[in-house]
């Protein structure tokens, strides 16, 4: 049965999964979408109007995914365009973070707190944003990445790595993320062959399979503000 606390406003034209639980003061807009398990904590809001000065109104929306926790603060606003803002499933979206319009966010994200995520930023599955980070327009964030806290990420993040600073360089590969995610110590190792070529700037062949292969991809894909530079010297994130 859903959970409403009777001081949050509910529209009736939201989805509501049957177990969702909505705290005390959130707000949640008609054009909300939430899925099975999703907490929403005192005085978030959800679905509000983008702050696009272009944007003219429409039928445009959120979803949330299933198990995903939305803390107390914390803003979501509907997209843009026909395809909803989104964050995936099993995610945890902290106090006071900002997720803009258009943001597409995978699964099983962390997004820690005061966290500002301008519009259209995709972050892919298991990446985790760090606490009072700005993340800018367009920039694509690789799965399993990590960003260091109070970074200003105005370009590309790898998946696997870890980046830190302002304006964000890449430092490392994502080593605590990657060992507590469980990989195999020789994909490991090629991950960290491979990310010292691409520190030293050196092109990288094709790899059919495996995180290599994941990491190449994301390299090859569309990228509205290229990849963030590398910073050399050997770094532990």
């Amino acid at each position: 049965m859903v959970q409403v606390h009777p001081s949050a406003v509910v529209s009736p034209e939201a989805e509501l999964a049957d177990d969702v639980v909505i705290g005390p003061y959130a707000v949640v807009h008609g054009c909300v979408r939430l899925a099975a398990g999703v907490r929403v904590d005192s005085h978030a809001v959800l679905g509000g109007d983008p702050q696009d000065l272009t944007f003219g109104g429409g039928p445009t929306g959120v979803e949330i995914g299933a198990d995903t926790v939305i803390r107390e603060a914390a803003i979501v606003h509907r997209s843009t365009s026909g395809v909803p803002t989104r964050i995936g499933a099993g995610c945890l979206i902290m106090g006071q973070v900002h997720v803009a319009h258009d943001c597409q966010i995978g699964d099983g994200v962390i997004v820690s707190q005061a966290v500002g995520l301008a519009g259209h930023v995709v972050i892919d599955d298991g990446a985790v944003i760090g606490g009072m980070c700005g993340v800018h327009q367009h920039v694509r964030i690789g799965r399993q990445a990590v960003v260091g806290a109070m970074s200003k990420v105005t370009r590309d993040v790898l998946p696997f790595c870890g980046v830190d600073g302002n304006p964000a360089t890449h430092r490392a590969l994502n080593v605590v993320g990657l060992r507590r995610s469980g990989m195999p110590p020789a994909e490991y190792h090629e991950l960290r062959r491979v990310f010292d070529l691409l520190r030293d700037g050196h092109d990288l062949d094709s790899w059919t399979n495996g995180p290599v292969a994941q990491l190449v991809e994301f390299l090859a894909g569309p990228s509205r503000r290229g990849i963030s530079p590398f910073r050399h010297g050997r770094e532990v994130v």
